[in-house]
């Protein structure tokens, strides 16, 4: 089978293999081992660095034990199997793409919130969307339960579906397992606190290199998406791309809201202490439990327009690749 419908075919069936079952627990993960290597190794340098100078080294250490491991084991496993046989191949190469998509889980995750909302179980929808959030969620009203999803689920759609998806396309399952990597440590180390900020400096920079256009791409996909509301997602993209400590969460962000009229951002909760972040959209009005409804169902269009588009991508580079020039 020719190279091209190879990786096409297996990056279709592991995008629909992640609408379909989202992420099973049963069945191991690569995701879930990296985190188990991330967790190892920090424990290693904790004791034999101490100065913030020496954390950030072995932050970098981490990150190129952890992404290039991650890359090097994808091409040999993947080189091996094809060896073996096509078939062999096509369902690893098709497993690990599935493993680096979240797109299923996500909107699973968010739908558990929507239904608890739904038949009033705040306190559920608090515990469900803390699966999400990274904030404080036990003393939020259904407000503010809506608000922290619907802002996960669009900053995550890019991290979560359009990033691996873009990886896969512009470099195969090694650029998307290494994508996945660094996001891992950024979202396990990459924090901006007294224990985290140097150790996990290297890590979070990688990340926002890593996530600059998926992060734009998304912010457009979700304004093509929006429909008849496309320009009131354009303008609030233009206006508010820039209110947030992340220079790349505010455009899938900032995009979501002004397509569905709402407004993110404004006084949060983290670890007991208080944060006042800028608003986004601050003329939307407040999102309810009902909107989270219309945020699936933008984000289930987006995810659609990401998968017709990066395929269209691939296809674009391996024919360029393939020119006599």
């Amino acid at each position: 089978m020719d190279r091209i419908l190879l990786t096409s075919t297996a990056l279709a069936a592991a995008y629909f293999l992640d609408i379909l079952i989202g992420d099973p627990r049963f069945l191991p993960h690569p995701v879930r081992l990296i985190g188990m290597i991330i967790v190892f190794l920090e424990k290693r340098v904790r004791r034999l660095f101490r100065s913030p100078a020496s954390l950030k080294i072995a932050g970098l250490l981490i990150l190129i034990i952890t992404a290039g491991g991650s890359v090097a084991v994808t091409i040999v496993l993947l080189g091996q199997a094809y060896r073996v046989h096509i078939m062999l191949g096509l369902l690893l190469e098709t497993y690990i793409l599935f493993t680096v998509l979240a797109g299923g889980d996500l909107r699973n995750h968010v739908y558990k919130v929507e239904q608890n909302l739904g038949f009033g179980k705040l306190g559920r929808a608090r515990s469900s969307a803390a699966l999400l959030v990274s904030r404080d969620t036990a003393g939020l009203d259904e407000s503010g339960v809506s608000r922290a999803t619907l802002e996960s689920l669009f900053e995550n759609s890019a991290d979560g579906l359009v990033a691996p998806l873009f990886f896969a396309a512009a470099g195969g399952p090694a650029a998307a397992v290494c994508f996945k990597a660094v996001n891992t440590l950024d979202s396990m180390i990459g924090y901006k606190n007294d224990e985290y900020g140097d150790l996990g400096f290297f890590p979070a920079k990688t990340d926002d290199i890593l996530s600059f256009i998926p992060a734009r791409l998304t912010a457009l996909l979700i304004i093509l998406a929006g429909g008849r509301m496309w320009r009131d997602g354009l303008r609030t993209l233009i206006r508010d791309h820039r209110k947030h400590d992340s220079p790349n969460s505010a455009w899938p962000e900032a995009a979501a809201a002004g397509v569905l009229g709402l407004s993110f951002g404004g006084a949060d909760s983290y670890n007991g202490e208080a944060v006042l972040r800028p608003v986004i959209n601050a003329g939307g009005r407040e999102p309810e439990g009902g909107d989270i409804k219309w945020g699936l169902a933008l984000f289930r269009r987006t995810s659609i327009l990401a998968f017709v588009s990066l395929i269209m991508l691939y296809y674009f580079l391996r024919t360029w690749e393939a020119l006599p020039f």
